[in-house]
């Protein structure tokens, strides 16, 4: 619950819809900066410490039972928090409180196996986002605040400018991007490329180094920009100025993808999620490339008026499963069901 962070801002949006549909709720959260929540949320946070997760985890379990005593509520809904929502699962079991896990991630681990078994089930963005299957897990689509990603009025057209926005961690692939962009450079020297974002944590500064410290010899200068992170109210802006959003992460369907499908900008991407749902820009046979260069071949060859055509195609299909509002009527029919 912080606006400054560059991964979990957009949980503040979540929390707000999510309270449309209830009497009270009440927030446990790991960290708690800047936000702003409807009248009827209550914001507590257990102050989780990275390294520490022997006596985080038992602050987690403290706290989330005394508010379980203090409070009375009587669903739980855990937003990317597998460790934590495996940790009170046994609880809500044994109480017999309904429970569910809100999880994206292509990752199977202990954390979220407990909480499979022992929740009422995982709600999850498209089929791919989630390594595991069955009845109990629920494909619910994504929660992009539209509001804040305006689309643009066209496209901007010919296609030199490229964005990417995310953690500046190895799984980015931001070396791919830059490879991929730089053998366009040869006959189009118009091509840049700026990149928004910060590592994560210390494990990927190394990675992060090495890219800035390549891009600062010789020609790279001129057409590669690395910014860190920015507050979550100022990506719209920036994407506004670029012509098309670039991106290498081949996990679960990533949410700036979809922003930047909502902005209107062309996203050139490996993604399988994203490809599946969007298809390549190989418009004619129609395939689904999983090569960036090739992507971006497709992309430079349509004209003005296709690659509008396609941009706005991509924006229709985004909006049936992937904005906020119909996300939190489809959450809520799960939760109160």
């Amino acid at each position: 619950m912080d606006e400054s962070s560059q991964v979990f801002s957009h949980q503040i949006g979540i929390v707000n819809e999510i309270a449309k549909y209830f009497e009270k709720v009440t927030v446990l959260t790991g960290k708690a900066g800047t936000y702003k929540v409807l009248p009827n949320v209550e914001v507590f946070t257990s102050n989780w410490i990275p390294g520490k997760r022997i006596i985080s985890s038992f602050k987690v379990v403290s706290l989330f039972i005394k508010l379980l005593y203090q409070k009375r509520f009587n669903l739980v809904f855990s937003h990317m928090t597998s460790v934590q929502s495996a940790l009170v699962s046994p609880v809500t079991k044994m109480l017999r409180i309904k429970h569910y896990l809100w999880y994206t991630h292509t990752s199977d681990n202990l954390a979220l196996r407990v909480a499979h078994k022992l929740t009422n089930g995982v709600l999850t963005a498209t089929a791919g986002s989630c390594p595991i299957t069955g009845s109990k897990i629920h494909i619910v689509g994504h929660s992009i605040d539209i509001s804040m990603f305006k689309k643009k009025i066209k496209v901007d057209f010919p296609i030199s400018k490229f964005i990417h926005v995310g953690r500046f961690d190895a799984s980015k692939n931001i070396e791919l991007i830059i490879n991929a962009l730089k053998c366009f450079r040869v006959r189009r020297q118009d091509i840049s490329f700026v990149n928004i974002g910060s590592p994560s944590g210390k494990n990927h500064d190394s990675y992060y180094k090495k890219i800035i410290d390549n891009s600062n010899a010789g020609v790279d200068k001129v057409w590669l920009d690395f910014k860190t992170a920015i507050p979550r109210y100022l990506l719209s802006e920036a994407m506004q100025k670029q012509n098309a959003f670039i991106h290498a992460f081949e996990g679960s369907l990533d949410k700036a993808v979809l922003e930047a499908t909502f902005m209107g900008l062309p996203v050139v991407t490996i993604n399988p999620e994203y490809l599946k749902i969007f298809g390549s820009w190989d418009l004619e046979n129609k395939s689904i490339n999983h090569n960036l260069t090739e992507e971006l071949k497709h992309l430079f060859s349509l004209s003005e008026v296709e690659l509008q055509k396609e941009v706005d195609r991509r924006y229709e299909l985004a909006k049936q499963d992937y904005e906020l509002v119909g996300w939190g009527v489809r959450v809520s029919k799960i939760l109160k069901s």
